[in-house]
């Protein structure tokens, strides 16, 4: 039988940020002890060195549907905020990039900080050496900077997608940016699947994602 997202997290496998359930019932109100860590990037980007929804560093966090601010307990194209025609963010507005006030890591942190553009991850990416690595009992991906040697951990948090899969597996990361391609229904993301290999993905938006978030500089 397919557990939903919820019992999971009520068995305790999805860190103490939450209390219950990720549907907002019952939330612990922890500190946000968020650090942005300076990878030495040529742009001056700092990465957050946890993910939304998470008061430790190899905790989990909250999965978002691409463009959502909330966290839910399923995700799919009937409860996606935009619905499957997508009526934001599609051909006819021309919009590619998440508005602030669809940018769930802006509105957490009163517009310090926001979701990674695709740029800034490709910038990641480019500069950073990843390897497997265990915290705490949490297998994630460890990002050593190949410019001044500092670190930032993503835990796999898997994802969800019809079901919650692949917990200690991958992780897949929104991006701000939608896809390149011209479907206006998939969005960018950084995927690492326990290979030491990180890729820049595109997935439908309804799907739910961890998400981090950056600063400027």
């Amino acid at each position: 039988m397919l557990k939903k997202f919820s019992e999971f997290i009520e068995e305790g496998m999805w860190g103490s940020a939450l209390k219950r359930s990720n549907t907002g019932e019952e939330r612990r109100e922890d500190k946000d002890n968020t650090q942005y860590i300076d990878l030495g990037l040529p742009s001056g980007t700092l990465w957050a060195d946890r993910n939304i929804g998470a008061t430790e560093l190899e905790e989990y966090g909250d999965l978002y549907a691409w463009g959502e601010t909330e966290p839910k307990e399923e995700y799919n194209w009937y409860n996606y905020k935009w619905g499957a025609d997508c009526t934001k963010y599609n051909k006819k507005d021309g919009k590619t990039v998440l508005d602030p006030e669809d940018d769930v890591v802006y509105l957490k942190t009163k517009g310090k900080a926001h979701i990674p553009t695709i740029e800034q991850i490709r910038e990641l990416l480019d500069n950073t050496t990843s390897e497997k690595q265990k915290i705490n009992g949490v297998i994630g991906g460890l990002y050593k900077s190949n410019i001044n040697g500092n670190t930032i951990f993503i835990p796999f948090a898997g994802m969800y997608v019809d079901q919650y899969m692949g917990r200690n597996s991958w992780f897949r990361n929104w991006s701000s940016s939608l896809d390149s391609s011209d479907d206006p229904e998939v969005a960018s993301n950084f995927y690492n699947n326990c290979s030491n290999f990180s890729h820049i993905h595109a997935w439908n938006r309804c799907a739910g994602f961890s998400v981090r978030g950056v600063k400027d500089k």
